[in-house]
């Protein structure tokens, strides 16, 4: 099992197999509680509201990046809301 040192104003370096694991980059937020004597960290993802797309969404979105694979792109947007409405209909 890995130690873990505090150094200086309380600071720890987490080891690169418990960051890589969990995919922890720099930066990165982390949710902390105390539960039991023991510091439980999690690593936590923001989503910016209304940027969440339905599962028909989601779909076209894949579909999308698959023609932009294959250099089949037919269609620009002029910003990320015009892109989500014509994904969402």
């Amino acid at each position: 099992m890995p130690m873990i040192k505090v150094v200086r104003n309380g600071q720890i370096t987490l080891p690169k197999e418990f960051r890589d694991a969990l995919s922890i980059d720099e930066g990165q937020i982390l949710e902390a509680e105390i539960k039991n004597s023991r510091i439980i960290l999690k690593p936590l993802a923001f989503v910016e509201r209304g940027s969440v797309l339905s599962s028909k969404g989601k779909q076209k979105v894949k579909e999308a990046l698959e023609d932009i694979k294959k250099g089949a792109v037919s269609k620009a947007y002029d910003d990320v809301d015009e892109m989500i409405k014509d994904l969402e209909s």
